[in-house]
Protein backbone atom coordinates (compact mmCIF):
# COMPACT_ATOMS: atom_id res chain seq x y z
CA UNK A 1 0.00 0.00 0.00
CA UNK A 2 1.58 3.24 -1.05
CA UNK A 3 1.48 6.24 1.19
CA UNK A 4 -0.57 8.89 0.86
CA UNK A 5 0.07 12.42 0.77
CA UNK A 6 -1.81 13.42 3.64
CA UNK A 7 -0.35 10.27 5.54
CA UNK A 8 3.91 11.41 4.35
CA UNK A 9 2.18 15.11 5.75
CA UNK A 10 1.45 14.09 8.93
CA UNK A 11 4.24 11.66 9.49
CA UNK A 12 6.85 15.31 8.67
CA UNK A 13 4.57 16.66 10.97
CA UNK A 14 4.87 14.32 14.18
CA UNK A 15 8.80 13.92 13.61
CA UNK A 16 9.10 17.90 13.63
CA UNK A 17 7.33 18.16 16.48
CA UNK A 18 8.86 15.29 18.07
CA UNK A 19 12.57 16.77 17.50
CA UNK A 20 11.73 20.41 18.61
CA UNK A 21 10.31 19.53 21.65
CA UNK A 22 13.43 16.93 22.06
CA UNK A 23 15.49 20.68 21.33
CA UNK A 24 13.41 22.45 23.91
CA UNK A 25 13.59 20.54 26.53
CA UNK A 26 17.31 19.58 26.01
CA UNK A 27 17.73 23.46 26.32
CA UNK A 28 15.79 23.58 29.23
CA UNK A 29 17.59 21.05 30.89
CA UNK A 30 21.16 23.00 30.12
CA UNK A 31 20.33 26.57 31.31
CA UNK A 32 19.37 25.27 34.60
CA UNK A 33 22.45 23.15 35.09
CA UNK A 34 24.80 26.01 34.20
CA UNK A 35 22.27 28.88 36.19
CA UNK A 36 24.21 31.45 38.25
CA UNK A 37 23.72 32.52 41.75
CA UNK A 38 22.61 35.49 40.19
CA UNK A 39 20.15 37.47 37.01
CA UNK A 40 22.24 39.49 34.48
CA UNK A 41 20.31 42.44 34.58
CA UNK A 42 18.60 42.37 38.08
CA UNK A 43 17.37 45.57 39.73
CA UNK A 44 19.68 45.76 42.61
CA UNK A 45 20.13 48.52 45.11
CA UNK A 46 23.26 47.65 47.03
CA UNK A 47 22.35 48.64 50.33
CA UNK A 48 19.21 46.75 50.50
CA UNK A 49 18.94 43.79 48.69
CA UNK A 50 21.39 41.59 46.50
CA UNK A 51 19.95 38.96 43.07
CA UNK A 52 18.86 35.98 44.39
CA UNK A 53 21.60 33.45 46.12
CA UNK A 54 24.30 36.23 46.05
CA UNK A 55 25.36 37.73 49.44
CA UNK A 56 27.43 40.92 49.43
CA UNK A 57 30.95 39.90 50.86
CA UNK A 58 33.96 42.47 50.95
CA UNK A 59 36.96 41.67 49.92
CA UNK A 60 39.77 44.30 51.68
CA UNK A 61 42.93 44.69 50.01
CA UNK A 62 45.95 43.25 52.09
CA UNK A 63 48.18 45.79 52.88
CA UNK A 64 50.98 43.41 50.87
CA UNK A 65 49.71 44.29 47.80
CA UNK A 66 49.22 47.33 45.37
CA UNK A 67 45.46 48.99 45.75
CA UNK A 68 43.73 48.60 42.34
CA UNK A 69 41.61 51.41 41.09
CA UNK A 70 39.01 51.85 38.69
CA UNK A 71 37.63 55.00 36.19
CA UNK A 72 34.72 55.24 34.22
CA UNK A 73 34.23 56.82 31.03
CA UNK A 74 30.56 56.70 28.54
CA UNK A 75 31.06 57.13 25.38
CA UNK A 76 28.05 57.95 23.06
CA UNK A 77 28.29 55.67 20.05
CA UNK A 78 27.92 57.13 16.69
CA UNK A 79 26.25 53.34 15.73
CA UNK A 80 23.72 54.03 18.69
CA UNK A 81 23.69 53.35 22.62
CA UNK A 82 27.10 53.86 24.44
CA UNK A 83 30.04 52.34 25.31
CA UNK A 84 30.87 51.93 28.79
CA UNK A 85 34.86 51.67 29.84
CA UNK A 86 36.27 50.73 33.01
CA UNK A 87 40.02 51.75 33.60
CA UNK A 88 42.16 49.70 35.76
CA UNK A 89 45.23 49.32 37.90
CA UNK A 90 46.50 46.93 39.65
CA UNK A 91 43.92 44.67 38.28
CA UNK A 92 43.41 42.14 36.27
CA UNK A 93 40.14 40.88 34.71
CA UNK A 94 40.17 36.64 35.06
CA UNK A 95 36.71 35.56 33.07
CA UNK A 96 37.67 31.68 33.48
CA UNK A 97 37.82 31.66 37.30
CA UNK A 98 34.46 33.26 37.71
CA UNK A 99 32.73 32.40 40.58
CA UNK A 100 36.11 30.60 41.59
CA UNK A 101 38.06 31.61 44.47
CA UNK A 102 39.10 35.24 45.12
CA UNK A 103 42.93 35.96 44.73
CA UNK A 104 44.09 39.53 45.02
CA UNK A 105 44.23 41.68 41.66
CA UNK A 106 42.20 39.82 39.75
CA UNK A 107 38.16 39.19 39.68
CA UNK A 108 35.46 41.55 37.16
CA UNK A 109 33.60 44.60 37.59
CA UNK A 110 30.18 44.76 38.22
CA UNK A 111 28.46 47.50 35.87
CA UNK A 112 25.13 49.00 37.54
CA UNK A 113 22.63 50.87 35.24
CA UNK A 114 19.92 52.59 37.00
CA UNK A 115 21.08 49.94 40.17
CA UNK A 116 20.40 46.76 37.18
CA UNK A 117 23.21 44.81 37.37
CA UNK A 118 25.51 43.46 34.72
CA UNK A 119 28.73 41.76 34.89
CA UNK A 120 31.73 42.91 32.99
CA UNK A 121 34.25 40.49 32.30
CA UNK A 122 36.06 42.52 30.80
CA UNK A 123 37.01 46.80 30.25
CA UNK A 124 34.17 47.47 27.90
CA UNK A 125 30.76 47.04 27.71
CA UNK A 126 27.96 48.52 24.87
CA UNK A 127 24.90 49.35 25.85
CA UNK A 128 22.39 49.65 22.89
CA UNK A 129 20.09 52.02 24.11
CA UNK A 130 18.65 54.13 27.07
CA UNK A 131 15.28 55.81 27.67
CA UNK A 132 15.45 59.53 27.28
CA UNK A 133 16.02 61.35 30.75
CA UNK A 134 18.72 61.11 33.51
CA UNK A 135 20.53 57.93 33.96
CA UNK A 136 23.10 57.03 36.82
CA UNK A 137 26.20 54.43 35.20
CA UNK A 138 28.47 53.05 38.57
CA UNK A 139 30.92 50.48 38.27
CA UNK A 140 33.02 48.62 40.97
CA UNK A 141 35.74 45.98 41.01
CA UNK A 142 34.67 42.58 41.88
CA UNK A 143 36.86 39.55 43.17
CA UNK A 144 35.77 36.32 41.83
CA UNK A 145 33.52 35.10 44.25
CA UNK A 146 31.68 38.21 43.65
CA UNK A 147 33.10 40.00 46.91
CA UNK A 148 33.52 44.15 46.73
CA UNK A 149 37.00 44.98 46.21
CA UNK A 150 37.69 47.56 49.55
CA UNK A 151 40.47 50.43 50.08
CA UNK A 152 40.15 51.94 53.84
CA UNK A 153 36.70 50.42 54.57
CA UNK A 154 35.33 52.03 50.98
CA UNK A 155 34.33 50.02 47.62
CA UNK A 156 36.42 50.44 45.03
CA UNK A 157 34.23 52.37 42.50
CA UNK A 158 33.56 54.79 40.02
CA UNK A 159 30.77 56.60 38.99
CA UNK A 160 28.90 58.84 36.44
CA UNK A 161 25.70 60.67 35.49
CA UNK A 162 24.69 60.16 32.09
CA UNK A 163 21.60 62.54 30.53
CA UNK A 164 20.19 61.09 26.95
CA UNK A 165 18.31 63.93 25.09
CA UNK A 166 14.60 63.53 24.88
CA UNK A 167 14.50 62.70 20.83
CA UNK A 168 15.85 59.36 21.69
CA UNK A 169 12.90 56.86 21.30
CA UNK A 170 15.17 53.74 21.87
CA UNK A 171 14.01 51.94 25.07
CA UNK A 172 16.28 49.81 27.38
Amino acid sequence: MKPTPYTISITVLVLAIVVLVSVLLAQIRSSAVGKAPYTIGAIVTPTTQMPPGMVMKTFPVPSTEATPTIALEVIHDAMGGYDVHATTTNFSFAPEHLNGLPVAGEGHVHLYIDDHLIIMLGPWYHIDSLTPGPHSIRVGLFNNDHSAYTANGARIEASQELTVPSGNTMAM
